[in-house]
């Protein structure tokens, strides 16, 4: 495997960046879903390249982008999508938001879930029903039972997030034929969040659109090379949308929103695809140790409980066994590290880590908690 450079830090202060300048006070980072890696070699020179012509005019459409995206998914699911299925986006939450617009009515969703998913409702002025995810085996999978008893009858879309933020399941063909055979009954719109799709460290990840023909009848699938390539501030993302009824209405609803991607856009994301393959896989690596060092840890710190993770950057923490009335606020103030909050995401009492980090600032924060943990333990002894 070619080697590449994850362990030396970039000072992100001072940047106008939200994970590290938006907290509040001076804390260790773990919250924002971003890395704190440089993005891949070809998308800085392509970025570098397109900044060095020195004009920045009105640009025609890069027809080679779409060209791009039809190869990354016939070399990596071996399907050949239809360049028609494609709908450009600036990320995926806007284009989930068009898509919620779609059906006209409630969206349900399984919780722990998202925060901006969780805002859907509000950004797309829709109501919603939200179900929680149940364990079997110590592994988050749907509630089929409770979805089919609690369903409330104007719901037209469900939301699904695979590989699931933050849980962190990448949900399986049997899962997922569930999922399509529940919004096949009740004639459900299937809304796909696969932003984290290439990362992947066990399972196979499964496109909505290739579940069955089903759900490619009723599935708008949205992804982008954001995260992977950590370029969430190129605003790009697209959804596949195989059905040219339901493409057509998303289209007009879109119409005159969104702009199709820029020629500094295109390029980036042209190398992100084409010319990063060796980079994710070293990055995959990185993470994965990563993963395997903050899952063993955290099992050792009393009060604590972590969902083993199979894709993303990002771990679930259990910390209703600290007995503690706000986990996140406790850790902000006696260990000086800022997690999510859980109660964004509908679980109070639990947190969320991104661990796409240094392994040398995991450490640094394992330790702070760590001894935060025991110190709250001597206290109450």
């Amino acid at each position: 495997m070619k080697r590449f450079d994850f362990d030396t830090p970039v000072n992100r202060k001072g940047t106008c960046c939200e994970k590290w300048d938006e907290q509040g006070g001076d804390f260790i980072p773990l919250w924002v879903a971003d890395m704190d890696f440089k993005s891949p070699e070809p998308i800085l020179e392509a970025v570098k390249n397109r900044m060095d012509h020195g004009v920045f005019g009105y640009t025609e459409y890069d027809w080679e982008l779409t060209d791009t995206i039809v190869e990354y998914y016939k070399k990596y699911y071996g399907y050949e999508i239809d360049p028609e299925w494609i709908v450009w986006v600036p990320s995926v939450m806007p284009g989930a938001n068009i898509a919620c617009r779609c059906a006209g009515g409630k969206i349900m969703y399984n919780t722990p879930m998202y925060p901006h998913i969780r805002r859907l409702p509000e950004e797309a002025h829709c109501p919603y029903q939200e179900i929680p995810l149940c364990k079997k085996d110590g592994i988050y999978t749907f509630d089929m039972e409770a979805m089919e008893a609690e369903l409330e009858r104007d719901v037209k879309v469900f939301v699904l997030c695979n590989p699931h933020n933050p849980v962190g399941r990448v949900f399986t063909k049997e899962e997922l034929e569930e999922i399509v055979e529940f919004c096949e009954k009740h004639d459900l719109l299937l809304i796909s969040d696969e932003i984290h799709s290439q990362l992947i460290f066990e399972g196979t990840h499964i496109p909505a659109f290739m579940i069955s023909e089903k759900a490619k009848m009723r599935s708008i699938t949205l992804t982008s090379a954001a995260k992977t390539y950590n370029i969430p501030a190129i605003p790009f993302a697209f959804a596949i949308i195989p059905n040219e009824e339901i493409r057509k209405r998303y289209k007009d609803i879109a119409k005159g929103l969104f702009a199709t991607p820029d020629a500094l856009t295109a390029k980036a994301v042209k190398a992100a695809y084409t010319q990063c393959d060796d980079w994710r896989e070293a990055l995959i690596h990185y993470l994965k140790e990563n993963r395997d060092y903050l899952e063993e840890r955290i099992s050792g710190i009393p009060g604590l409980k972590v969902n083993h993770n199979e894709a993303t950057y990002l771990s679930w923490i259990d910390a209703t066994g600290l007995n503690v009335d706000n986990p996140w606020e406790f850790f902000r103030k006696e260990a000086g590290v800022n997690f999510s909050n859980g109660e964004d995401f509908g679980y109070p009492g639990y947190l969320r880590l991104n661990f796409g980090c240094t392994k040398a600032l995991l450490k640094e924060a394992l330790d702070k908690v760590e001894g935060a943990v025991k110190s709250c333990q001597v206290r109450t002894q």
